[in-house]
């Protein structure tokens, strides 16, 4: 994957060495300094950046889908029931054809 990828504070942080270690260019917000950041403002600083958002919080589906806030591309899933293993899986399965111009929402 060629876009680097942001996780929001809800993000286990294994999950970014998981990714990490698979490849990813992967951002934080405890290493961007953001812990504690309103939502819009995490969209603002991502989107600036070009960076996709993934995210637990269904917070950032209501500012994207209800609000239309911009963005830069979003990946949500529920962390019920999940497992690190699993999420980096499915993450490093993301279509790698998401280029720059994405601007979507994606469930895994």
């Amino acid at each position: 994957m060629s876009r680097p990828l942001y996780l929001d504070e809800s993000i286990w942080l294994p999950v970014a060495e998981g990714l990490r270690a698979r490849g990813w260019r992967v951002h934080t917000a405890r290493g961007q300094g953001n812990l504690g950041r309103l939502d819009r403002e995490q969209l603002r600083f991502v989107r600036e950046r070009g960076w996709l958002l993934f995210t637990f919080e269904d917070d950032f589906l209501s500012l994207v889908r209800g609000e239309e806030l911009d963005h830069a591309g979003l990946v949500y899933t529920d962390q019920s029931h999940q497992r690190v293993g699993d999420i980096v899986q499915s993450l490093d399965a993301f279509p790698d054809g998401l280029d720059s111009e994405w601007r979507g929402v994606h469930y895994l």
